[in-house]
This record gives structure tokens, C-alpha cells and sequence, in this order.
């Protein structure tokens, strides 16, 4: 099933996030963070239809500046980032317990993983999180 696409053009206007749709119509957040949600929500109830039922195609422009491509850059960076940590605060968790498996100290432990032994002993007591 292909889902038609609405082009957003999002810019700011005092203290508002203003959200263009193409089509559609307009409607402004306050805070940025709620555009997705409340532009969905804005169309699903101009077309009548549920807010997953069709695309967005966000465009972030101020004046003549075009800043679509570097914000989604950015996203891409965090969300690689915060996956990144995730990893390796999970590889961290699994040293520790192997390290500690196998009899060594904590201070062991912190010196060999470049981390304070108070830092070690709270990971270590940490819950164990199942992995995927």
C-alpha cells in the first residue's frame, strides 16, 4: 500500500514553530519537539484519516536559509551516538562481570577499564539487563 506524502515547511514566526502543509493547510507548536505529532494530528483531521496513514517531507527554512540537511544530519549523529552508547555501556557491563567471574579485584577491574573503583562497584551492582 503506498501512502501519499505531505511536503511540511516548518519556520519560526515569534515564538512559534510554524508548520506549512502543502494542500492542507498551516498550523504552529511551541516547542519543536511536538511538530510531528501535532502536524499529524492536524492532518489526520483535515483529510480524515489516521495520523500514520501518509508521509511527511519536512523542510526547515528561515528566510533564504535552508537548514533541512544539517538538522537531519545532526539527528543522524545522535541517534548513532546514542547507540553507540548504549553498546558500549552494555560491553562495559559484560567486561565487568566477566572480569569479576574471574576473580579479580575492583580496582583491578577500574584500572584495566580506565574507570574509578567507586564508578566499578556501582556497575557491578547494577541490575543485569538480558541481552538481545
Amino acid at each position: 500500500m503506498s501512502y501519499p506524502t505531505y511536503r511540511v515547511t516548518v519556520t519560526r514566526d515569534d515564538d512559534l514553530w510554524v508548520a506549512v502543509i502543502d494542500g492542507v493547510g498551516a498550523t504552529d507548536v511551541e516547542d519543536f519537539a511536538d511538530l510531528d505529532l501535532e502536524v499529524r494530528d492536524y492532518i489526520a483531521g483535515m483529510i480524515d484519516a489516521a495520523p500514520g496513514d501518509f508521509q511527511l517531507d519536512w523542510h526547515y527554512v528561515q528566510g533564504d536559509h535552508e537548514y533541512t540537511t544539517v538538522i537531519e544530519r545532526l539527528w543522524e549523529f545522535e541517534q548513532q551516538a546514542s547507540e553507540a552508547t548504549a553498546n558500549r555501556d552494555a560491553a562495559r557491563q559484560a567486561t565487568i562481570e566477566t572480569m569479576r567471574r574471574s576473580g579479580l579485584s575492583m580496582r583491578a577491574i577500574a584500572d584495566a577499564l580506565r574507570l574509578s573503583h567507586q564508578r566499578v562497584s556501582q556497575l557491578a551492582r547494577a541490575p543485569q539487563v538480558p541481552q538481545n
